[in-house]
């Protein structure tokens, strides 16, 4: 099966282990591209930063806000994790056990960090003391204190972020499922959507709290799951329209719209970028934010990344649209397929290469973003092709082999019963 791995294709069976749906489940095959604008957003936001780039004129205040890639793996995080949960709910299916959600997450995940932080903390060195803080660092920790969010790989905060969520959704699905499980599906919809968002604002208070409570840069409750929580509810909330109406016989007219002319949601995205880098934010000195300034970054970089999300996760797009072209490209759908590898090894290589700006006096910028790009990349491809790939062909248990019986009315296969045959088509 591996020799027709094929990024970016609907066809669940023909993807990659690393993007393949849990069992049941449909693909949402844009969302490949979506990783890798994420990840290189990401990546350029850093070497921006880094270089001072961020000061320079409308594009280096455009560029500074690209640390809002965070937000949109969240969202894609949110959205891909918790549909499967919810559309079983609403199909009246077995959930999927969460064991296996366990297993697929900590082999999607552990493997390739693991190697990633072992390999630069030898070279080109790590801040922190990694190998004496091997729990810390090893163990998605360094979220947790404001002592240990530079060490290691710096961007690993988000990571740890996201580990704390993979703990919290099991127990956020089944207390959905317990108290919504049997009512009417628009009971539930409205229900759970509610849900969300009396959380997502809970988190963002939080977040807002903390901020004012404590003039430390960072503060350590405003980098875990408890303050970012709000925009893994914006994911969650998508997988819950998706859910329900992905393959409604009549979808709402706002869907209906986006169906049409999807590029309208990005459109959208625009503007709000246009409001975040004309609002006063610093580009170039985080530490100097006040409190409305990490307010209206959160609370605006959520809602963009919602934005450049929907054509990918809830609008079914024509192939002929804008968006579609985009993601659903050869090579973005296969830098995609990469983009984990891209956000765990580019960081340190954004201090290692920084002198690359010497080259030349002109165009420093883009010489030095490529390279470290280009080198993130190897590394990436290396990781996925040698380490993450062999091991995600485990991230699924064999289905064992059972002599056929003959069916009777009424009986229910060992598929349905795994909750792998849903009850209706998603």
């Amino acid at each position: 099966m591996h020799g027709h791995e094929t990024p970016g294709t609907a066809i669940p069976e023909e993807a990659p282990e690393a993007l393949r749906p849990p069992p049941g489940n449909p693909r949402f095959p844009l969302v490949d591209g979506l990783r890798a604008v994420a990840a290189l957003m990401v990546l350029i936001g850093h070497t921006s930063f880094i270089s001072g780039f961020n000061g320079h004129g409308q594009l280096g205040r455009v560029i500074s806000r690209f640390d809002m890639g965070v937000a949109l793996f969240f969202i894609i995080s949110g959205f891909l994790l918790y549909r499967p949960f919810v559309s079983a709910r609403l199909d009246g299916r077995p959930a999927p056990g969460v064991l296996r959600y366990g297993r697929r997450r900590l082999l999607r995940i552990v493997p390739a960090y693991w190697l990633a932080l072992t390999v630069l903390a030898i070279w080109p060195g790590l801040r922190g003391d990694v190998f004496g803080h091997v729990p810390v660092y090893y163990g998605f920790l360094q979220n947790l204190k404001v002592a240990w969010i530079g060490g290691g790989i710096n961007t690993v905060w988000s990571l740890a972020c996201e580990m704390q969520f993979y703990i919290l959704l099991p127990f956020l699905a089944i207390g959905g499922a317990r108290l919504l499980e049997g009512r009417p599906v628009k009971v539930q919809v409205r229900a759970e959507l509610v849900a969300l968002a009396v959380l997502g604002a809970a988190s963002f208070a939080v977040r807002m709290w903390s901020y004012h409570r404590s003039s430390v840069y960072p503060n350590t409750v405003s980098w875990t799951v408890a303050g970012t929580f709000l925009w893994f509810a914006f994911g969650m909330a998508l997988a819950v329209v998706s859910a329900r109406y992905h393959r409604a016989d009549v979808r709402p007219a706002p869907l209906r719209a986006l169906d049409r002319r999807p590029w309208i949601s990005w459109i959208v995205a625009a503007g709000l970028i246009a409001i975040v880098t004309h609002i006063g934010l610093p580009t170039t000195a985080p530490q100097v934010y006040t409190a409305s300034d990490w307010f209206w970054e959160h609370l605006l970089y959520g809602l963009i990344a919602v934005a450049i999300a929907v054509p990918a996760t809830v609008a079914i797009v024509s192939p002929r649209s804008l968006p579609h072209r985009i993601l659903a490209f050869g090579p973005v759908a296969w830098l995609g397929l990469i983009s984990y590898g891209i956000f765990l090894w580019h960081h340190p290589l954004t201090e290692k290469f920084i002198k690359v700006q010497d080259w030349t006096s002109h165009g420093s910028f883009v010489i030095y973003t490529l390279v470290v790009f280009g080198v993130a990349a190897v590394a990436a491809t290396l990781s996925y092709y040698l380490v993450e790939r062999p091991i995600l062909k485990f991230k699924d248990p064999r289905p064992r082999r059972r002599a056929p019986a003959p069916a009777s009315a009424g009986t229910v296969s060992a598929a349905q019963a795994d909750g792998i045959e849903p009850a209706r088509a998603l």
